[in-house]
């Protein structure tokens, strides 16, 4: 009796639990609802407010950051708009409209920094990497992975020569885009927890060449600007930008991503 009572305590506790990730899952779900509701009537401080309380109860998504970068778009606050683009495209780098608006606003700020110039190998390997996301490419893994049994079924119990040289081959092939896609989504993930970009935030920012106040100063970035953070040293950040400019920038001109 004892057994049947802590069974039913169990599986009670369980629904509980299960209910309770139901209930949070549709307030998340309402909150962007009346986020998006709020956003389209104009009312943009208060589509934040719902947006905000998203993030601050730990979840994210590139739909909730695109929506965010378009509010601060449309409240003239070109640094924050930027920032939120920049983190739905961690998320999802093969997302037109995040790229294009991001683009849009990036029309909206002073630096207009030119970066070096990339090889025809780095730029296709760069948009290989970025066609999927994280998920996208685990997917694809997943895919690969079972094609390649299929191949090895075919090698090994055919009879017919064709046939198995047709696994083999195809096999071969498929490990290369199993490997690959393995490689990127452990590159994608990694990339989503590693903060080392981040936005300029004051409207301007005095790069210096070392981390002192009384270091030499080098050039000046403005909100918007992005860069990527190299190293830090008691509240400053090495940076590196675009063009391949580097400097040293106090930590609180920026917000990393």
């Amino acid at each position: 009796m004892k057994r049947i009572a802590l069974f039913g305590f169990i599986i009670a506790l369980c629904a509980s639990g299960v209910c309770q990730a139901q209930l949070t899952s549709v307030s998340y779900d309402n909150w962007y609802e009346d986020g998006n509701a709020a956003y389209n009537e104009g009312n943009y401080e208060q589509a934040l407010n719902f947006y905000n309380s998203i993030v601050e109860a730990g979840m994210e998504s590139a739909g909730l950051y695109y929506n965010m970068g378009n509010t601060y778009y449309k409240m003239k606050d070109y640094p924050r708009s930027i920032l939120y683009y920049e983190k739905a495209l961690k998320l999802d780098p093969s997302n037109e409209d995040v790229r294009t608006n991001l683009e849009i606003a990036n029309l909206a700020i002073v630096d207009k920094i030119t970066p070096i110039p990339q090889s025809f190998i780095t730029k296709w390997w760069n948009s290989l990497g970025a066609a999927f996301s994280a998920d996208g490419w685990a997917w694809f893994s997943i895919v690969a992975f079972g094609l390649l049994l299929a191949c090895l079924f075919l090698f090994l119990m055919s009879r017919r020569i064709g046939l198995r040289k047709t696994g083999f081959f195809v096999g071969m092939l498929t490990i290369v885009c199993l490997g690959l896609s393995l490689f990127f989504a452990f590159t994608r993930q990694k990339d989503m927890r590693v903060q080392d970009e981040a936005i300029i935030m004051t409207p301007t920012a005095l790069v210096k060449s070392s981390p002192s106040e009384n270091s030499v100063d080098l050039f000046v970035l403005h909100e918007g600007s992005k860069v990527r953070v190299m190293d830090g040293a008691n509240g400053w950040n090495k940076i590196k930008i675009a063009d391949g400019s580097v400097g040293w920038l106090q930590a609180e001109n920026m917000i990393a991503f």
